[in-house]
């Protein structure tokens, strides 16, 4: 488990790995400096986002959801990073894949997942498990 503060209530809560580790996918860590008075003297830049520049190679190279048989347009898409950005994954091409959101949530399962093949293109597979014996 990890903790999670929050800025806007009391306490800490408890998260799962994997909550967190979704939760971080889809979400934007940005710094805050505060002077003496509390006055924002830096809030640094969001790294994780994707600039529209990079969102535009991603929509000419996947065309679409990566996910096999998925035949949602780019605009229906989002980025997903397949070495997580929590993780020290960078927010490059090499690193994007486009997913519409039923499949960036199933990729998040652990059922599935996403690396880039040697074409340049992302590849999506099914993780095999055996059933558990009682």
């Amino acid at each position: 488990m990890s903790t999670w503060a929050t800025s806007n209530g009391p306490g800490t809560g408890l998260l799962a790995h994997t909550t967190m580790l979704r939760e971080l996918c889809d979400t934007t860590v940005q710094r805050l400096i505060l002077g003496p008075d509390s006055q924002p003297l830096d809030i640094g830049r969001a790294t994780r986002t994707i600039p529209a520049q990079l969102r535009t190679a991603l929509h000419v190279r996947d065309r679409g959801c990566t996910f096999p048989g998925c035949d949602r347009p780019p605009g229906w898409t989002e980025a997903h990073h397949i070495t997580p950005w929590a993780t020290g994954g960078d927010t490059a091409i090499h690193n994007l894949a486009l997913l519409c959101s039923r499949h960036h949530h199933l990729i998040h399962t652990g059922t599935w997942t996403i690396r880039m093949g040697t074409d340049g293109h992302p590849e999506v597979t099914k993780v095999w498990t055996y059933p558990r014996r009682n």
